[in-house]
């Protein structure tokens, strides 16, 4: 007698029973597939997965979660403005919203046109913030969305503040804050760097700019 629940021809092999019943049981598990494309619900494990069927350009082991679920759900609407301060100013909120963006035209006194820094706040109690890794990091995903003409370099700003104390008969006590900040110029030597026809330095795989010093 013919089974009334299976699709099959009475003349069905075993192995098309064998599949057919395979094939039931896994549909009877329950999986929620919507959410493996919601960067919010996806699971830790499938997030590299899922940024890389977004076209994520960057991708970083060491990012905390919540970096690795931002890169995500950004990574549609930054190649829709790829190239704009306001994709520039999301990968750097992305990083720390301390981050400055300064462009040409807002420096005192002006620089070059198609220039800007990037200023990075520090306060001299280390942390994460002041690692090489860090700002090496920022270098790589400012690189990645910033417009291709324009050349930029990063500048790490240190603040400290001082405390005077004096002491006398009166008891008087005076507070003084300086603030003073330091500049590193990792800016590229750019004339000895190999460029396509447009002007933009050449990188290798590593991301590593092409020179002709020998």
């Amino acid at each position: 007698m013919a089974d009334a629940t299976s699709l099959l021809p009475p003349n069905a092999t075993p192995l098309e029973r064998s599949v057919e019943l395979a094939t039931a049981r896994a549909a009877e598990i329950e999986a929620n597939l919507a959410s493996l494309w919601d960067p919010a619900l996806c699971s830790t494990e499938i997030l590299p997965w899922l940024a890389w069927s977004l076209a994520v350009d960057g991708w970083d082991a060491s990012w905390t979660e919540t970096m690795k679920r931002a890169a995500v759900a950004q990574s549609i609407e930054l190649h829709r403005r790829k190239g704009t301060r306001a994709s520039l100013r999301t990968v750097l909120d992305r990083f720390d919203r301390l981050l400055e963006l300064v462009e040409w035209h807002q420096a005192q006194p002006r620089r070059d046109p198609h220039t800007f820094d990037v200023i990075l706040p520090l306060d001299g109690k280390g942390g994460e913030r002041s690692t090489a890794r860090f700002a090496e990091a920022i270098l790589t995903e400012v690189h990645r969305v910033k417009p291709l003409r324009e050349h930029f370099q990063m500048v790490q700003q240190l603040t400290v503040a001082s405390f005077i104390g004096i002491a006398g008969a009166a008891r008087v006590a005076s507070f003084a804050r300086h603030e003073m900040a330091f500049t590193e110029d990792r800016s590229q030597p750019w004339a000895a760097l190999l460029t396509d026809e447009t002007g933009e330095p050449l990188q290798d795989d590593h991301n590593s700019f092409l020179d002709t010093t020998p």
